[in-house]
């Protein structure tokens, strides 16, 4: 039976019944080869209880061999239902004892397993959240039962073996001098999904962290991890460096210093996620590990996930949400922390820009689907908890925390967080508890600014107009309009800046900025200016309204505010947060139609040679191809793209050796190339570094070495445009066999532009279940490339297939497959009210209203994204000239 499914009233209840003290956790991987699809797990539970009372353990398992409660052998076949275990007439005090074999996972979920096709060497790594640790031994799943854990790995000698707690002691298997047994310190307090184990034959390096702030830890020793084929690859140093200086300014911002006994990070091959928060040992995407080389901007995200992460030591970890309601109180804050410390401790002064340009671009679209929710969302069940893993709890989550920092000060914000965490260390707190304690350090009414944004979802947008007054004064009239359903007597508070700029020989140039309020419970405020400030308004070429980003919100650009100067001059602006606000308004625009994307994908043209900015030049590239791809009629888009090509490669011809930019375009010219004929000569040149041996730059951009990274990238495209053949593909593969090499050919494979080829990816996505979660991923992209006409057939199959895949498999691997394969839309095969891809969605979700909400959410979101893409690609081609 499917029980998996944990309820937030399950779970409040058992709650309500038990305590639990510790786990001793037992994981033999003596046996970890492909040929084994299992591995044997040990557990005694020490919990209290109501006397009398009856519960159920988590586990999702292969096999459970026993079960032992307080001395009693239950009979396993009565007490195992599914994914629970039942338990009956508890005591006051608990002794339960488990023994099972678990599952080694393919998708990312649990215990993951990772044979490396350089070297054959095994890599294993662990991943929780929500709720998968209970794929790995039995615990009670959910966030709100802490305790502490006990753990003990019986692995080969020769392997790295890693938990959240420092290693006590490691005893030889007397039978197998091969063999031996890691015991592990007893860990803190904490909840199950935080709990790790990393084990195989990763490569470690090692440093110590000895504080330089006045709060401190003591010394904290430090470990990286990754695969031995990729240490050559692995800049430790600057892991560390980002560390030690994160370590330092979260102890003194929070005042409390770090909680735990050691800080090591392990970057692991086909993680679901960026990373993850285990305490003592935070697991990263090896995809932070830049075998291409790394701009600017990829080392900035490094930092800010490191940080993010580290936050994550004091929000949610030493501090935990009760439920998963109120996942905000540490997603949403590390988010928020991830930027500060990128910015104050690691000195990327672009981090803010990358917020505002690219975060909140991810919540601006999250936030306008109709499965939008309340920062604070109503998470029922664990599936739903898996969903809301999105822009609006991380993104739009931490740009409303922005907004209150803002709005009660820095100082009484983090005065807040210190008193949050010494108040409630080790435990678990709902929004009432955080709330409680702003009250008390701040004069504001943070309860209603809560009701505003963190219990109300959708997007506001804002615009502002200048007024003339009789009697010849200038004003300045500031519109909200808010998200459906949000009447105007909630409306939400916004303290703004607007900045103005004026345009001489070319170049916007600011003079100056003012202050703008709106409050709560009204849509449109008329500002009254002084003289001084009505000089500056009127004399504006352009009005930023939103300056600084203070706020969340859409901002409208029109004629009078300056769009025409935005689209031709914002390449002028100096400061790159005022020009990232410009482009994320006009991209806004683009995605609502507003925004012809031509002048959009022209814009960003120009603007290539001229972005100093790696985050802005990377964020725009790719919008003007999403531009290209979704929004632009498919009569429309080969002009676009050699239009693009052509611009991109005369910047890149500009570009300094071995800059960022340089490495920007280079990319974006290649993922080009598999749309204008004007990219094969460059994408067989750079094929090159995946199937030979090459030495030296590319010629197109010197600086810029060859390598298998870019080589597998031309592959890609020149497969899609049926240039290179499965033969010499195949032989790429052979020729330096490596992670790389297995995603670039599960892609290509697929991408071929052939009927045969778009077959044996589909049945490779649907039908083989061996396939690893980041090669379904590759095998799916791979397939929805090429002529439209490729898929058409396969349409029908989708639908036929969501509720059997949902159902058969893990919720992260069924989520990529429907992602991965729903349909792509085009006007020509009808509009919004007709289209038979629309038509067909509709029809499902008439006919499977009872299906789990979280397909029905998924489904209803891709049907979003449909319309949305047919809705403006009919306002582009009306607005051909």
């Amino acid at each position: 039976m499917s029980n998996e499914n944990l309820t937030r009233e399950e779970a409040a209840l058992r709650a309500s019944l038990i305590t639990v003290d510790s786990y001793d956790v037992h994981l033999d991987l003596t046996h970890t080869s492909a040929e084994f699809e299992t591995y044997p797990v040990a557990v005694t539970v020490r919990f209290s209880a109501v006397p009398g009372s009856s519960t159920f353990i988590d586990y999702i398992h292969q096999s459970v061999e026993s079960v032992k409660l307080n001395g009693v052998s239950l009979p396993v076949g009565q007490v195992v239902e599914g994914s629970r275990i039942l338990l009956s007439g508890l005591r006051a005090e608990n002794v339960l004892t488990i023994r099972g074999r678990s599952y080694f996972s393919r998708s990312g979920e649990g215990l993951h397993r990772y044979v490396d096709p350089a070297d054959g060497r095994v890599y294993l790594y662990t991943q929780y959240e929500p709720a998968d640790c209970r794929r790995v031994f039995p615990n009670f799943e959910q966030p709100d039962l802490k305790a502490v854990f006990n753990f003990r790995v019986t692995a080969p000698k020769g392997w790295v073996v890693s938990s959240n707690a420092e290693l006590d002691r490691e005893v030889e298997d007397p039978s197998d001098a091969s063999i031996s047994k890691r015991v592990f310190k007893p860990t803190e307090r904490i909840s199950t999904y935080i709990t790790a184990l990393v084990a195989g034959e990763y490569f470690a390096a090692f440093d110590t962290y000895t504080p330089a702030s006045s709060v401190n830890s003591g010394p904290v020793p430090l470990v990286a991890y990754c695969r031995q084929s990729l240490k050559e690859h692995f800049d430790y140093q600057n892991i560390f460096t980002v560390t030690k200086q994160g370590l330092d300014f979260f102890q003194d911002l929070f005042a409390y210093p770090y909680p735990y006994p050691k800080y090591e990070q392990a970057f692991v091959p086909e993680y679901n996620l960026g990373a993850m928060e285990n305490p003592g040992l935070v697991t990263f995407t090896e995809g932070y590990i830049f075998q291409s080389g790394a701009d600017q901007a990829q080392l900035e995200g490094r930092a800010n996930v490191i940080c993010h992460e580290m936050s994550h030591m004091w929000f949610g970890d030493l501090v935990t949400m009760k439920w998963w309601d109120d996942l905000w109180l540490k997603e949403s804050f590390a988010d928020f922390m991830g930027h500060l410390g990128a910015e104050q401790a690691n000195g990327f002064g672009q981090s803010w820009v990358t917020f505002a340009n690219s975060r909140k671009a991810w919540a601006y679209r999250q936030d306008q689907l109709p499965t939008t929710h309340p920062i604070v969302a109503d998470i029922p069940h664990l599936e739903a908890a898996r969903q809301n893993f999105d822009g609006i709890t991380y993104a739009k989550g931490a740009s409303v925390l922005k907004q209150l920092v803002a709005y009660v000060g820095f100082e009484a914000f983090i005065e807040a967080a210190r008193v949050y965490f010494r108040r409630f260390a080790w435990g678990n707190t709902t929004l009432d508890d955080f709330l409680a304690v702003l009250d008390e350090v701040s004069d504001r009414d943070v309860r209603l600014w809560a009701e505003a944004w963190l219990q109300t979802s959708g997007l506001s947008e804002l615009s502002c107009q200048r007024v003339r007054d009789e009697d010849g004064s200038l004003s300045v009239r500031v519109r909200q309009v808010l998200p459906e359903g949000v009447p105007v007597s909630l409306g939400r508070p916004h303290l703004l800046k607007l900045a103005t700029f004026v345009s001489e020989g070319g170049v916007l140039s600011p003079t100056g900025s003012l202050d703008l309020h709106l409050p709560a419970g009204v849509d449109e405020v008329l500002v009254a200016l002084s003289e001084q400030e009505q000089a500056l308004v009127g004399a504006a070429d352009l009005l930023l309204l939103n300056a600084e980003d203070l706020s969340y919100a859409k901002v409208a650009l029109d004629q009078a505010s300056g769009l025409g100067l935005a689209l031709e001059q914002v390449s002028s602006v100096e400061d790159s947060l005022s020009r990232g606000l410009l482009w994320g308004s006009l991209w806004s625009m683009v995605r609502d139609g507003r925004l012809e994307a031509a002048v959009f994908v022209q814009a960003v043209g120009r603007a290539a040679a001229l972005e100093r900015s790696a985050t802005l030049l990377s964020n725009l590239l790719g919008q003007a191809q999403t531009a290209i791809s979704a929004f632009s009629p498919l009569e429309d888009r080969q002009q676009l793209w050699d239009s693009l090509y052509k611009d991109l490669a005369s910047a890149l011809a500009g570009a300094a050796a071995g800059s960022d930019e340089q490495l920007i375009l280079l990319r974006a010219l290649l993922g080009l190339a598999a749309h204008s004929d004007l990219g094969v000569e460059l994408a067989r040149d750079l094929a090159r570094g995946a199937s030979e041996s090459c030495e030296g730059f590319v010629a197109a951009a010197p600086g810029v070495a060859y390598n298998q990274v870019l080589g597998w990238k031309a592959l890609g495209s020149l497969a899609t445009r049926g240039l290179v053949g499965a033969q010499e593909l195949d032989a790429a593969r052979a020729f330096s066999p490596s992670a790389v090499a297995e995603r670039g050919y599960a892609f290509a494979v697929a991408a071929l532009p052939s009927a045969e080829a778009k077959e044996a990816a589909w049945r490779r996505a649907l039908e083989d279940e061996g396939l690893s979660n980041d090669l379904l991923s590759s095998t799916a992209a791979g397939f929805q490339v090429g002529p439209d006409a490729l898929r058409t057939g396969y349409r029908q199959a989708f639908f036929d297939f969501l509720l059997p895949v949902w159902q058969q498999r893990t919720g992260g691997m069924a989520t990529r497959l429907i992602q991965g394969l729903f349909p792509a839309v085009d006007i020509s095969e009808g509009s919004e009210a007709d289209h038979p891809v629309l038509v067909a969605t509709a029809s499902w979700l008439a006919e499977h209203e009872d299906a789990p909400t979280a397909l029905l959410r998924l489904v209803r979101e891709l049907e979003d994204d449909a319309r949305r893409a047919l809705r403006v690609q009919a306002f582009n081609a009306a607005s051909r000239p």
